[in-house]
């Protein structure tokens, strides 16, 4: 009888360890803050040009890629301008797809009735922005991305 009770306890020590699973380390949410403060678990990054933690699907404007090329990835690339009280705009951020680091993009000015003007450049980055009648098009490393803009857009302030 001691022997059927010391392996039936033996047995269920056992088994309360394997279920328990080994020692975990406990990641606490929002404990992933950069040096900016910034949560990437929650989706922000640091932007230079507003100097704050955004979340790129709210404060950046959505491009399209004329080809999907990944799979499961996200193939957008954000335009990020200043803030609304910021005006006229001169600088912009450009995040391409997978890539953490904003391209700055300058306003270029244009010829009075030029009919596909260049709104945005960074020359350097072989980077440009132009508008087709209501869209935007930008050509950024060989991918060229779209937008089909509304009147409200702040891209139309650029000129």
């Amino acid at each position: 009888m001691k022997y059927h009770n010391f392996w039936t306890l033996c047995f269920l020590i056992f088994i309360t360890s394997t279920l328990a699973g080994p020692n975990k380390t406990e990641f606490a949410v929002g404990s992933d803050r950069d040096s900016h403060g910034c949560i990437a678990s929650a989706g922000y990054l640091w932007s230079p040009l507003r100097s704050e933690c955004i979340r790129l699907f709210e404060a950046g404007l959505a491009f399209t890629p004329e080809t999907v090329t990944g799979k499961g990835s996200s193939q957008l690339a954000y335009l990020v301008l200043p803030s609304a009280d910021i005006a006229p705009i001169r600088h912009v951020e450009l995040y391409m797809p997978g890539q953490f680091e904003p391209i700055q993009l300058q306003t270029q000015n244009n010829p009075e009735g030029d009919i596909r003007p260049t709104l945005l450049i960074n020359r350097a980055e072989k980077v440009r922005l132009i508008r087709v009648k209501d869209e935007h098009v930008l050509d950024a490393r060989g991918q060229r991305f779209r937008r089909a803009s509304t009147p409200d857009d702040r891209l139309f302030e650029l000129r």
